[in-house]
């Protein structure tokens, strides 16, 4: 996660939603602890750290989270249901249909707090077809009650010093599992492709 304190005020928010766009629209969430960028960027507006209305925050984050989650859903719909023919693939595109048809838009809403699965799951609905409208609504609710909501607890957390500490370490220890979870999976991958010798 990039130094937010490093830029101005107005470009850290640019920062945070290019982040969000990227963690949902292109499939790499897995590796980018957006949870922890919300929190901790309202954390540092609520310490005065970074000098930017806290709506201006807010509002970037609820469009970078929209914006990623749209993304990812143009990729599914519009280049996914080949790939999602194949073999292994086919699962997860059924999986996906059984769910949209059992939760509906609600699926995507609740989605959003689960990190990794909300970087996958826009694009499989893009993929299992989901209706466009009911899309919109579903990624426009989530994107308000999670990226808002977590850059609202963050500011909110700043007012009080030990839940603003502990706040901080959490978010370290977040950030360095997250980065810990991603090298284990590429060490994984390149050992199972390398041949026994």
């Amino acid at each position: 996660m990039p130094d937010l304190l490093a830029f101005p005020g107005p470009v850290a928010c640019l920062v945070v939603l290019a982040l969000l766009v990227v963690e949902s629209g292109l499939l790499v969430g897995v590796f980018l602890p957006g949870d922890s960028l919300l929190f901790g960027a309202g954390l540092l507006v609520g310490a005065g750290r970074i000098d930017v209305p806290i709506t201006v925050l807010a509002a970037s984050a609820w469009l970078g989270a929209v914006l990623g989650d749209g993304l990812g859903y143009a990729i599914g719909r519009g280049f996914g249901r080949p790939w999602g023919n194949r073999g292994w693939s086919r699962r997860f595109v059924e999986a996906a249909e059984r769910m949209y048809a059992r939760h509906g838009w609600f699926a995507v809403v609740i989605c959003r707090w689960f990190p990794g699965v909300r970087a996958v799951v826009p694009t499989l609905a893009g993929i299992g077809r989901m209706h466009p409208l009911a899309f919109a609504l579903a990624n426009a609710t989530g994107a308000l009650l999670w990226a808002v909501g977590m850059v609202l607890l963050g500011h909110a957390a700043a007012a009080v010093p030990q839940v603003r500490d502990a706040a901080l370490w959490a978010m370290a220890v977040s950030i360095a599992l997250t980065v810990a979870y991603g090298v284990v999976a590429v060490v994984r991958r390149r050992r199972a492709k390398t041949p026994l010798t």
